[in-house]
C-alpha cells in the first residue's frame, strides 16, 4: 500500500461522541472517515459511492443491528473487509458478528489496536483473491 493513500472508512454509528474521537484518531493515521448514523444511511452512502476500503459496524444501530448490515455489506460488495467495533462485549455477539461476514471484532473502548487493524485488514483483502477468516485471526494475533 502507498504511503501518500489515504484509506477511506465507512463508520456506521449513531453515538456522535464516539465518532469524532475515532475520526480525529483515525485521521492522524491517515485514515479518512466517513459517518453513518444508522443502517439506511449506510447503504445510501455505500451505494452512492463505492470507494470505501473498509467498513467499520457498530453492533447496535437506531434502525437495525450491526449484524443485519454486515451480511447486506458482505452481499453488495464481498472485497470490501467489514470490522466491528463495538460495545457490546459478550462472546455471542463477536461469533455473530463474524458469522455475520466480518473480519474481526474490536470491543470498545480499546482503540489502540484499531489503527493497525484496519490497515492489515485492507492490505490482507486488496492481496487475497478470497479473504480467508481464519487467516486473519492469525494475523491479528501477531499484531
Amino acid at each position: 500500500m502507498n504511503n501518500d493513500e489515504r484509506l477511506r472508512v465507512l463508520y456506521v454509528e449513531d453515538n456522535c461522541d464516539s465518532f469524532e474521537m475515532l475520526q480525529v484518531m483515525l485521521d492522524m493515521c491517515q485514515i479518512e472517515v466517513d459517518c453513518a448514523r444508522s443502517s439506511r444511511e449506510a447503504l445510501a452512502q455505500v451505494s452512492s459511492d463505492d470507494r470505501f476500503d473498509l467498513y467499520l459496524l457498530d453492533g447496535g444501530l437506531p434502525d437495525s443491528d450491526g449484524f443485519s448490515l454486515c451480511r447486506t455489506l458482505r452481499a453488495i460488495n464481498p472485497k470490501t473487509p467489514v470490522l466491528f467495533y463495538s460495545g457490546n462485549a459478550h462472546p455471542e455477539d463477536m461469533e455473530r458478528g463474524i458469522e455475520a461476514g466480518a473480519a474481526g471484532y474490536i470491543i470498545k473502548p480499546n482503540s489502540e489496536k484499531l489503527a493497525a487493524t484496519i490497515l492489515q485488514l485492507v492490505t490482507h483483502y486488496r492481496e487475497a483473491s478470497q479473504p480467508a477468516f481464519t487467516d486473519f485471526h492469525a494475523l491479528a494475533a501477531a499484531a
